[in-house]
């Protein structure tokens, strides 16, 4: 990967050559500093008013592994195209959409989450997060000391029953989560949104993600030919597998991005 703010000149005449971009945005990581917990997590009152500036003059989507309703109520702008858990829901013109999950797959992640709840006693600082189809369990704020335990029970529970009922378990920001394996996830999610938001202008312009999580390498391949793929927050250990080809540090410089892409 590349630092993103040594080669603005390279993204530029990527948008120039396009007639403009497309701005597809990550939620917690991107656009929200990683909180503590999520319920923590927001979006500051200077990001959110670029936010909304982009939105008037660019197509604009957040794709975020949250619920529908959670995104919402983060951020509520109606020129915001909105993709959520990890695309099973999405809104457009106003109405919700969802995609239908076979029933044995939610009954799987019920028995999971079940096997998981136990923990919560042994382990109090974990966060549990139900998202009715999805679930993650949360170790931002576990003591280091048992880091290393949790890891290894949350996997001896899960990746059995991932494997078994054909789930998908990631594993990422310090944080497990299950969710349905439909052949759909950011990758597929940010190509709907590029398509969408293409018809919607009836222009053809470059694609342009930023996400901090291995859930969003999905997006970085879906768009590794056509678009432009930037990780947030990353560390030198991730350069080499990371299918994004350009990088900025951390979340804070965020800003510098949203004002750069506004002066052009």
């Amino acid at each position: 990967m590349k630092n993103l703010f040594d080669n603005l000149s390279e993204i530029k005449e990527r948008i120039e050559s396009s007639g403009g971009a497309i701005l597809l945005f990550d939620f917690e990581g991107v656009l929200s500093a990683i909180a503590p917990t999520p319920d923590d997590a927001f979006i500051s009152k200077e990001v959110s008013a670029l936010l909304l500036e982009c939105a008037s003059r660019f197509p604009v989507a957040i794709i975020t592994g949250r619920t529908m309703a959670d995104i919402k109520k983060k951020i509520n702008e109606k020129n915001i195209f909105y993709i959520a858990t990890h695309g099973l829901e999405w809104e457009e013109d106003g109405q919700n959409h969802a995609k239908e999950i076979p029933k044995e797959t939610l009954e799987a992640i019920g028995i999971a989450k079940e096997k998981i709840k136990p923990l919560l006693a042994r382990y109090p600082s974990m966060i549990m997060e139900d998202k009715a189809s999805t679930f993650t369990a949360h170790y931002r704020t576990l003591s280091p000391e048992l880091v290393e335990s949790f890891i290894q029970e949350v996997n001896s529970i899960l990746r059995p029953i991932a494997e078994e009922y054909k789930l998908r378990l990631d594993h990422s920001t310090k944080a497990f989560e299950l969710r349905p394996e439909i052949n759909w996830d950011k990758g597929d999610s940010a190509l709907f949104a590029e398509q969408h938001l293409n018809q919607k202008i009836s222009k053809k312009f470059v694609p342009i993600y930023l996400g901090d999580s291995d859930t969003d390498e999905d997006a970085f391949k879906a768009l590794e030919k056509n678009g432009i793929g930037i990780r947030v927050n990353s560390k030198e250990n991730e350069h080499k597998k990371s299918a994004a080809k350009w990088f900025m540090k951390d979340q804070s410089e965020i800003t510098l991005f949203l004002k750069w892409i506004l002066s052009i």
